[in-house]
């Protein structure tokens, strides 16, 4: 049977073949502990120390989205800021929108709240979203986003883990009230395979929880740790899977 005790990672430190890399409770044990130990034993080559002192990642991405899966791709350039100690992101797009000229789109969690907002020309607001279900979605999105920015595992002092499978680990925000998760799936080395998640999805001017799951490939080592630099983002509609979103990563700074 599996553990599904939660755990924060502030606290002690274990050990991996030899290298320190995380901190966990003294208790810790079973599948959390190894799952944990595993993914970071993979994500922080460099090892603890170089995780520590993260306090950011800065990203900038080339890739394509689309509204439907009928609608043709528009490609994008964004650049991202992913906090390692707070829960926190902001990602800024540009779009090349053929008639109607350049769109820029800011997803952000920030102070506690999600945002989507989208502007014509970078300055005329067209489409915002706010709210509880913006809030839940961006947290998750943030969360979903330590396939960018591994150090959150250690540096960021409210997520709690928690293992549902037996190589699937379960995070969420203990400051988070509405209680979102998102579950990760690794490999037998600790890789991050994907993530997945029930979040709010908007059909018209209501929002619906769909299955939404993101994958990762083609890591990377920047500065002692090792991130993903291809995703694919999809939702799971009752027709089958809807791929929406996917990225390269194309330029990485740590901020420490």
């Amino acid at each position: 049977m599996l553990h599904t005790e939660q755990q924060s990672l502030a606290g002690c430190a274990v050990e991996v073949t030899g290298t320190k890399y995380m901190e966990l409770p003294n208790e810790l044990g079973g599948e959390t502990h190894a799952l944990l130990a595993r993914m970071c034993a993979f994500c922080f080559p460099g090892g603890e120390d170089c995780a520590r002192s993260v306090s950011a990642i800065r990203t900038t991405e080339r890739g394509e989205m689309r509204a439907s899966p009928s609608a043709r791709w528009i490609p994008f350039t964004a650049e991202q800021v992913i906090e390692a100690r707070r829960s926190s992101f902001r990602w800024e797009a540009r779009y090349q929108g053929g008639r109607i000229g350049l769109i820029s789109v800011t997803d952000a969690y920030e102070e506690g709240h999600g945002r989507l907002v989208v502007k014509l020309g970078g300055v005329i607001p067209v489409q915002k979203v706010q709210g509880p279900e913006a809030d839940r979605g961006e947290l998750q999105r943030y969360l979903a986003s330590i396939v960018l920015c591994p150090a959150m595992v250690l540096n960021h002092g409210s997520l709690d883990w928690t293992a549902v499978g037996p190589l699937s680990l379960r995070v969420r925000d203990r400051a988070d009230p509405a209680g979102a998760t998102v579950d990760m799936d690794i490999s037998e080395e600790g890789r991050l395979l994907a993530c997945r998640a029930d979040r709010p999805r908007m059909v018209g001017k209501q929002t619906v929880l769909t299955p939404w799951s993101g994958s990762c490939a083609e890591f990377k080592e920047w500065e002692g740790l090792r991130a993903a630099t291809r995703l694919d983002v999809s939702w799971r509609l009752p027709d089958g899977p809807f791929t929406y979103y996917r990225s390269e990563v194309v330029s990485f700074k740590v901020v420490r």
